[in-house]
């Protein structure tokens, strides 16, 4: 048993060698001082110094000067100061350290190094380097044995050919495999990769991204559940729920799955696949089994082949496949075609659909071959036909008002007077038809060369006369919506695609929402409303400025109390992640009713307004006039966590959540709050009414008064300013920025030489605790 013992206790830390040694054991007990290339070895791991002290009976040293690490030929560290406690194998170093492997480099200040898990952790700002990237993070942690660094801080990996930005990374340097675990970017000045999950192969260029993800290249921006990216062949794909958006046309493509060549300038789309584009103001949706679109942004062509559709407001029609091109504006309907144009069907074995570039409407038609026209008859059950070999039709206002019917014509034609009374039936022949048409019926009808045939008296023409050889009505065949495009089999697929997503996201944001409850947007440089709209609705969206709203509708919704947004987490579980923008969404001054105003929310949940046992004030009585005697001035909570401003005989409400913060700065005397086990407000019913007094929004005044305050923004507009607490500052239009990292102001200079020089005051002009998020703060800048 003792031998076991033995055989488990630490090893002893050897000193190999020092110039010299001393033992003080007044002012170090137990302490050997070492001096003088001072060499260490500990269970294959060798340290050189410059001094060092080593702590005998604790197996501790600590070690100054010129520090080296050395493990094997696997790790190397250096750094002015560190100390390694033999017992548990850890290392602690500081002061420049540098950690190098056989492929790669970190540099940070502060290092820690556990040699039994073989791991390497740091808080500090680190700079790792291999051969590919450098990699850049406030905190991260590096796993020796799997070559592995973790990241759950902002990290930046900066390629010759990319830069990747994200906020939660594992990065494997002997592979360059990235593992994107939070929201992430990846920039290059081809495009532009957000996801919230996915991998990355930095050595092969290959990535592949499952959340919320989207590629936006120049023109065209890619998104589905499922994104694979090749950026050596500049190929991508899409799986579910794809949608490929054409920045610069405005068009539309959508299937559940895509490829993309971008040298190509071509893409491929399938399954319930359809191309939707802006014309005259109208959306044009072309279906097929398999879509193409080729070509540049000026010169897109579509192809639709399989049972190809399309269907417009005014017009719709199907065939064997569709050609449609933009530097001819001819969209040509190959193989069976059939058209409806309001109550006209038209047939042949080409169709042409020509628009006009000016006017961007359509302009005219071509049918060649076995040109067929049927309308039915504006009252009867008869109905009006006109063949022929071709037809050359105009069109104005996309509808129909003259055509062309030419070689081997034959009408039958329903005559009808003004009080669409039955004159009798047209039928003839002739070598050519013109028509003009009024509303959707015939105006005038003009016959040339070899006319022959009569208008008879409904009673002479048999029903079997009445209509012209190959005669077909297909009015239960007609597109009347962009839903009727599809096929059972289509609309099945996409109703599984999407309820397999919505089960999928749900149990998604739990489990994020579990890990962590908010989710940081910010390493994203803008976003844009339409972007949130689309991504984020249902949920808790937070502000640079700390607004609470929620999106609903393309609209944001604000809460009415302190616990609207709680209770709505809670009755909404699968919402309950918030989301994190580093931008300022909402103005108040401006935007207050406006287009994006929804208005207020209050998701009341009893259940757990009952756990909440605020202060009592036992001495008050329930009258509004007696808070207002007693508390002017003073900061109220009722039982909902509603705050008020009790001011002059009403209620006021914070304009954000720093309101209440603000004022109790600017008015020490009335900090505390006064809470109450009632409710005293009801949004529903007393808005606008005799105890509404309106918002306050307390401004902080600052350490200097207005007037200098002015007097310095005026004087050095876009200058670099430092105060007496040496707090760097940027004067921007009436306003002073912040360095938002420690190169801002340094880029700023580089960018801006006429404003390099930095400006000194020995004044304290800013004051974090009572200013930030006031009349003077400005947000951050990053000298850009």
């Amino acid at each position: 048993m003792m031998e076991s013992v033995a055989a488990q206790a630490p090893k002893k830390i050897i000193i190999e060698h020092s110039d010299f040694a001393d033992v003080n054991q007044i002012e170090l007990p137990d302490a050997f001082l070492l001096t003088g290339n001072v060499r260490i070895f500990h269970d294959g791991v060798r340290m050189f110094c410059n001094k060092a002290y080593y702590f005998q009976n604790e197996n501790y040293v600590k070690a100054f000067g010129d520090v080296r690490m050395i493990q094997g030929d696997t790790l190397f560290m250096n750094s002015k100061y560190a100390e390694y406690n033999g017992n548990v194998k850890q290392a602690f170093a500081t002061g420049k350290v540098v950690l190098r492997s056989p492929d790669m480099t970190l540099e940070t200040d502060t290092l820690n190094y556990d040699r039994v898990s073989q791991q390497a952790y740091y808080n500090t700002r680190g700079v790792i380097v291999n051969k590919d990237n450098v990699l850049k993070s406030k905190s991260g942690r590096y796993y020796a044995a799997e070559k592995k660094f973790q990241f759950k801080t902002a990290v930046t990996i900066t390629n010759p050919k990319y830069v990747v930005k994200s906020n939660r990374l594992d990065y494997y340097n002997h592979n360059g495999q990235a593992y994107l675990l939070g929201p992430s970017t990846i920039t290059s000045k081809d495009n532009f990769i957000y996801t919230e999950k996915g991998d990355y192969d930095s050595k092969k260029n290959i990535g592949h991204f499952i959340r919320n993800s989207y590629i936006k290249y120049k023109d065209r921006r890619i998104e589905g559940d499922s994104l694979y990216y090749d950026r050596t062949r500049e190929f991508a794909s899409a799986t579910n729920n794809v949608k490929i958006t054409d920045t610069i046309n405005k068009g539309i493509v959508k299937g559940h799955y895509a490829e993309v060549f971008k040298k190509k300038d071509s893409l491929f789309v399938t399954k319930r696949a359809v191309a939707i584009n802006l014309v005259d103001k109208d959306s044009v949706y072309i279906h097929g089994k398999i879509l193409m679109v080729t070509g540049k942004p000026d010169h897109r062509i579509v192809r639709a082949y399989n049972n190809a559709r399309f269907y417009k407001t005014d017009m719709s029609g199907k065939c064997d496949s569709i050609h449609s091109s933009q530097t001819t504006n001819i969209t040509q309907l190959i193989g069976k075609p059939i058209l409806w144009n309001f109550k006209n069907q038209l047939t042949g074995d080409v169709m042409h659909l020509i628009g006009n570039d000016k006017t961007q409407k359509l302009d005219s038609l071509k049918v060649l071959t076995n040109a067929f026209i049927i309308s039915k008859d504006t009252i009867g059950d008869g109905y009006n036909q006109v063949k022929g070999l071709n037809l050359f039709g105009k069109f104005k206002d996309n509808q129909l008002y003259e055509a062309d019917v030419v070689k081997n014509t034959e009408v039958i034609y329903y005559m009808r007077n003004d009080q669409n009374e039955l004159i009798g039936i047209n039928k003839n022949v002739s070598s050519r038809i013109n028509m003009t048409m009024e509303g959707n019926t015939i105006d005038t009808m003009t016959f040339f060369t070899n006319v022959d045939g009569d208008i008879y008296p409904e009673k002479d023409l048999p029903e079997n006369a009445r209509k012209l050889r190959g005669f077909v009505w297909r009015e239960d065949e007609r597109i009347k919506s962009k839903d009727d495009l599809f096929s059972a089999e289509d609309n099945a697929l996409d109703e599984k695609i999407r309820n397999e997503k919505k089960i999928r996201v749900e149990k998604e944001n739990i489990n994020l929402f579990n890990e962590n409850p908010r989710l940081d947007l910010s390493i994203l440089d803008t976003i844009t409303y339409q972007e949130i709209f689309e991504r984020f609705n249902h949920r808790i969206i937070i502000d640079k400025r700390g607004q609470y709203l929620l999106v609903k509708n393309k609209k944001f919704q604000f809460p009415l109390n302190e616990r609207s947004v709680l209770n709505y987490k809670i009755k909404f579980p699968q919402y309950a992640q918030e989301i994190f923008i580093n931008e300022r969404l909402w103005n108040w001054d401006t935007m207050i009713h406006g287009p994006y105003d929804g208005g207020n929310f209050n998701d009341e949940n009893n259940d757990f307004v009952d756990d909440y046992e605020p202060e009592i004030d036992s001495e008050l009585k329930n009258t509004f006039s007696e808070i207002f005697n007693k508390y002017n001035n003073k900061i109220i909570v009722d039982k909902n966590g509603q705050y008020m401003l009790a001011k002059d005989g009403k209620f006021m409400f914070p304009l954000t959540q720093f309101s209440v913060q603000n004022y109790k700065n600017q008015h020490p005397e009335h900090s505390k709050e006064i809470k109450f086990n009632k409710k005293l407000w009801d949004w529903n019913t007393m808005i606008h009414g005799i105890y509404d007094g309106g918002n306050f929004d307390e401004q902080p005044k600052g350490v200097l008064s207005n007037s200098e305050y002015a007097d310095i923004l005026k004087k050095f507009n876009n200058k670099i300013i430092i105060d007496k607490n040496g707090q760097y500052m940027l004067a921007k239009e009436g306003k002073f920025m912040f360095p938002l990292n420690e190169n801002a102001v340094k880029i700023y200079k580089a960018n801006h030489p006429e404003h390099a020089k930095e400006v000194k005051i020995d004044k304290k002009i800013w004051d974090w605790d009572s200013m930030i998020h006031g009349q003077y703060d400005g947000g951050n800048f990053d000298g850009r």
